[in-house]
């Protein structure tokens, strides 16, 4: 009989401390789940705090963007406005003085016919030819400014100067005291003139304003153009081609006269060149005197 009350206390104490341990078990889990709960709240909230921190910042962009595009469609608005009102202006002056050009116009025409009428009455065809006679003033003032117009050639040996006309050794110096020896001829004899190298279609300026008096063709120069530069002096350019002058012309310093060609029969040892003569009243001077 002792034996079984002892197996019987044992399993009851044993029971009890399984229950005891079930509920500290089950105090433990809800309270970790409580406190996960609470964790995920925070965190949602602060989520939620982010998104609507991230709208208020779009928002606001949102509004910026559209005040800025409003200002500037309100600038550009304005700007259309003032170019508007001065073209309107413009085409106000323009149309006034339009207008009193006009008015210019017809009263210029009236006191025209009124100054006609008087001379026509102050001066009735005194030779008796039927035929009333005016004189055209506009026509002379005209013809006066033309002549006027003209440059004034001017050269003088002790204050001008030649430019080069090009770019080239001189092969055949000036010689009117003795003769000097031609090449292709194979002879001596005199020479007006310098003969300067060149190559073939290259530029030849002229070396002083002055005006064209006689283009010619020319046996021994080919092509030769002859330039009055004032005060008696007179520049001759020879072996040339493709002239972009007349005469009559007027050519400053350093403008193109034309351009070198062949060389005529008369230099085709020497090859391309310029022939280049200066006169004094007519008689050949010796160029390099003058060249700069």
């Amino acid at each position: 009989m002792t034996v079984k009350r002892k197996k019987k206390g044992g399993f009851s104490g044993g029971r009890t401390v399984t229950v005891a341990f079930s509920l500290c078990l089950l105090a433990v889990v809800t309270m970790i789940g409580m406190y996960a709960v609470g964790q995920s709240d925070q965190k949602q909230k602060e989520l939620e705090q982010q998104v609507a921190e991230a709208e208020k910042e779009a928002e606001a962009r949102r509004q910026a963007e559209a005040e800025a595009a409003a200002r500037e469609a309100e600038e550009k608005a304005e700007e259309e406005r003032k170019e508007a009102a001065s073209g309107s202006a413009s085409r106000d002056k323009e149309g006034e003085a339009l207008a009193d050009a006009g008015t210019a116009g017809n009263t210029a025409q009236a006191d025209g016919a009124e100054l006609e009428s008087e001379f026509a009455q102050t001066d009735p065809d005194p030779a008796g030819t039927g035929e009333t006679v005016i004189l055209d003033e506009t026509q002379e003032a005209a013809s006066s400014d033309a002549v006027s117009e003209e440059p004034q050639l001017s050269f003088s040996a002790d204050t001008d100067h030649l430019l080069w006309p090009v770019a080239g050794n001189v092969i055949m110096d000036y010689s009117m005291d003795k003769t000097v020896y031609f090449t292709t001829l194979d002879q001596y004899k005199y020479n007006p003139a310098v003969i300067i190298q060149g190559t073939l279609d290259e530029n030849v300026m002229s070396a002083a304003a002055g005006r064209v008096t006689k283009i010619e063709i020319l046996e021994e120069t080919g092509m030769t153009v002859t330039m009055d530069i004032g005060d008696g002096y007179e520049v001759i350019y020879g072996q040339l081609k493709e002239l972009p002058i007349q005469e009559g012309d007027y050519l400053k310093a350093g403008e193109t006269v034309g351009y070198i060609s062949e060389p005529t029969r008369f230099y085709t040892k020497e090859g391309c060149n310029l022939y280049f003569e200066v006169r004094k009243d007519g008689e050949p001077i010796d160029p390099m005197d003058l060249l700069q």
